[in-house]
């Protein structure tokens, strides 16, 4: 026996920085990093910044009140406060890192500190080295993968494998066409001939293992691409006895005989996924020649699918993942041969259809939810009542609605703690539905070439887990899924307001102050990871929301940030892909404009308040006064032509009712207008002027004021009271062969009759005579 050869991948590289790469010139003195892990470098045009990604230049300014006449840094340092002091040719400069500022220094302290030689190369904070060279500047840092290649699996393609009754795992891969078995202990007992024996040398299937799955009963049975369905019995001394399975022969029409995948159900019945042939299943597994039977999907009799995996159900129900959808049925427990399958696909007019028809996977959670694993749409999730339903609805989860980082799955696998091993093309996602929390393990995980196979991930007997790739088979310990390594410093980088050159000083700051004007303005940062940053991503969120959706990008976009205080969160994950614990949270205070400060918005809440207090009481004073018009004027159409009625009844007199609220001037001028009016009612002449002449005013006060005090004019006043003086007349019409229309109009001031009636009949809507009659 071996042991188990894990190979981890540590190896070194290198990076060359120069002007292609930002530097602002290629000849570079000096090499620094500073407390919050920012690397320096001194070149011959100023100082460089540098987090990981890009480069920032560092120089003195006009009227910035420095003397610094060369920038051509020979030497730097860092002082005890933590400030990078340069030597140039023509004296020396510090950069203050508190607000990044340059000033003049001098004085042999500080010239001492030059004395002493550093160490070169320069090593920082995770053990790179930098080397200056000519130029530019070389990094040399240690590249390592925490998952361990299994050793002799280098550049063949795992492509099956599982852990049999006997507390072992095999392991089949393609190109060099072997199976290989361990014990619980990750040791390699040796590789499965075609003898049936197990050789400790490496050995030769010679059958290229698609599938690997044992029956209850114990025997394994391996589908192979191609042509070939396997079973081994294991005899008393240990091998095998393998048996080609030929059940296509008893089939009508020609089948495809490549296996990828394979299942028991509760009644001990082999159901077998061809890669188009569709679905068979031996009924009896156990005897020495099975059986085959074939389905079809609704009334297709002669299509045949790509099954790539099968779900059978403690409900009885089979799931099937295919190039074409997905194939369900209720297993017909009496009768298998009469199980029909529905094919359920993507329908464009619905959103809650299947998301993909290309799907590669499905499995279970014990909670009886299906999940779908598509070839380019994320995964579905659907519960089997619903799957089973007259319209499914699906659940989508994919980039755009999810934390998940990749929609290319090929193959998933459902963990005891709920979570979903996701494997995509280039990665690994640990995905959990119900908090759709997701934790990636990139290429740098596991290599720089990482390319998956379709096989599911499997648990082994120690914890650890088994992944397929195309280069190879990888093993990931629980150590190295959980634990987190070096946590690079999150910093902010640079802001740039309303697009002005941006600040670098705002890594320094908690707090930042937004003026009322420069609500427009970019964030950028960071994690500091100098060994590799490329799979490093980023979420955000603002004021305790959801986290952003995952990516690379480095910086925010914000445009009229409402005034207030408003908390950003920045994350990352480690250069593996894994989240770790090192969020930075900057405040930033929008300062209102000051039509949005609080007084201005109490004042204006004040101001909106009084006008509408006036608007209220301005139309409540004109409801007023126009009612105090209208009654005035009802009252004076009333009395008009009744004084001897009323002075015979005993009755208070005209003059008496218009008394009251009027002034006294008011009254004795309405008494005027009312002596011409009644002296004139029956005139056809009367007129304006001569009212005017009687009141003693001119013809425009007259009508100012009987505006204002019953709220006509004297044409309106003159016109009211003739047709109240013939509705008096027709009132004491006591039938309508005593109405005489044309005495009435003469004696209400009416020379024509028919334009009597006219004007009758616009002011009560009927003609005198309909009024008669009516009355």
């Amino acid at each position: 026996m071996y042991c188990l050869s894990l190979c981890p991948i540590v190896a070194q590289d290198s990076i060359v920085y120069d002007i292609r790469s930002g530097l602002s010139h290629w000849i570079v003195s000096d090499v620094l990093q500073d407390r919050q892990g920012f690397m320096w470098f001194a070149t011959w045009n100023g100082l460089n910044r540098f987090d990981g990604y890009e480069f920032v230049q560092i120089k003195v300014k006009p009227g910035d009140g420095t003397n610094i006449r060369s920038e051509v840094i020979r030497e730097a340092r860092m002082d005890e406060e933590g400030n990078i002091v340069c030597r140039t040719d023509a004296g020396l400069f510090r950069l203050d890192l508190g607000n990044y500022q340059m000033e003049d220094v001098q004085g042999p302290a500080v010239a001492e500190m030059f004395l002493s030689n550093k160490e070169k190369p320069f090593k920082d904070n995770e053990s790179n080295l930098w080397k200056v060279g000519r130029y530019g500047i070389t990094k040399i840092h240690r590249v390592h993968n925490p998952a361990q290649l299994v050793h002799g699996t280098e550049k063949v393609q795992a492509r099956a494998f599982f852990k049999d009754k006997d507390h072992r795992w095999w392991l089949a891969t393609k190109e060099d066409e072997c199976i290989r078995i361990y014990d619980n202990n990750n040791t390699l007992i040796g590789f499965l001939g075609q003898d049936g024996c197990i050789h400790s040398e490496k050995t030769v299937f010679g059958y290229r293992a698609y599938n690997l799955f044992q029956h209850s009963n114990g025997d394994i049975w391996i589908g192979c691409k191609p042509g070939a369905l396997l079973r081994l019995q294991k005899k008393a001394d240990g091998t095998y006895d393998i048996a080609r399975i030929n059940v296509y022969e008893s089939l009508n029409t020609l089948e495809c005989d490549i296996v990828y995948h394979m299942a028991e159900d509760s009644a001990g019945r082999l159901w077998i996924a061809s890669f188009g042939g569709g679905v068979y299943c031996l009924p009896e597994p156990e005897v020495e020649q099975p059986s085959c039977i074939t389905f079809t999907v609704g009334n297709d009799m002669e299509k045949r699918d790509k099954v790539r995996r099968i779900l059978l159900t403690d409900s009885g129900h089979i799931i099937c993942a295919t190039t074409n959808g997905l194939l369900v049925a209720r297993i017909d427990q009496e009768n298998i041969c009469r199980t029909t399958f529905r094919r359920l696909v993507r329908d464009g007019k619905r959103e809650a259809s299947l998301c993909n028809n290309a799907t590669m996977d499905v499995c279970r959670d014990k909670e009886g939810r299906i999940f779908i694993a598509t070839e380019n749409n994320g995964i579905d999730m659907i519960t089997e009542e619903s799957l089973f339903s007259e319209i499914p609805q699906f659940t989508h989860f994919n980039q755009n609605n999810s934390s998940l980082t990749s929609d290319a799955c090929l193959a998933m696998t459902m963990r005891e703690d709920g979570h979903l091993f996701v494997v995509c093309t280039d990665r690994v996602i640990d995905f959990c539905p119900d908090s759709n929390q997701t934790v990636t393990y990139s290429r740098t995980f596991w290599n720089k070439n990482s390319h998956f196979s379709e096989e599911r991930p499997l648990q082994l007997f120690d914890g650890s887990w088994l992944f397929g790739q195309e280069q190879g088979a990888y093993i990931a310990s629980l150590h190295s899924l959980q634990t987190r390594g070096y946590i690079p410093p999150l910093v902010f980088t640079k802001l740039s307001i309303n697009g002005q050159p941006s600040n670098p000083a705002i890594c320094l700051k908690d707090t930042l102050v937004i003026q009322p004007e420069e609500r427009n303005f970019s964030l950028s940062f960071a994690a500091l990871d100098y060994t590799d940053n490329s799979n490093i991503c980023y979420r955000t969120r603002l004021n305790h929301s959801a986290w952003s959706g995952v990516d690379r990008n480095r910086s925010l976009t914000f445009f009229d940030l409402q005034p207030g205080e408003h908390l950003l969160a920045v994350q990352s994950t480690d250069r593996y892909g894994r989240w770790i614990d090192n969020t930075r949270e900057l405040l930033i205070v929008v300062l209102p404009r000051w039509y949005e400060t609080v007084w201005a918005r109490y004042l204006g809440g004040l101001l909106t308040i009084c006008i509408i207090t006036i608007v209220v009481a301005s139309i409540f004073y004109v409801r007023n006064l126009h009612r105090q018009r209208r009654e005035l004027l009802e009252r004076y159409m009333t009395l008009l032509g009744t004084s001897e009625k009323i002075s015979k009844k005993g009755e208070n007199t005209p003059q008496t009712l218009l008394t009251g609220e009027l002034k006294i001037n008011d009254r004795k001028f309405l008494e005027r207008v009312t002596r011409y009016i009644e002296e004139n009612i029956s005139n056809s002449d009367a007129n304006i002027d001569d009212m005017a002449s009687q009141v003693a005013t001119s013809r425009s006060n007259l009508n100012r004021k009987l505006r204002s005090l019953v709220g006509i004019t004297a044409t309106q006043l003159l016109i009211e009271a003739r047709m109240q003086k013939a509705k008096q007349l027709l009132q004491d019409t006591d039938n309508i062969e005593q109405l005489n229309v044309t005495d009435i109009a003469f004696q209400c001031g009416y020379a024509d009759a028919k334009y009597f009636s006219r004007c009758f009949k616009q002011k009560f809507g009927s003609t005198p005579t309909e009024f008669v009659i009516r009355k």
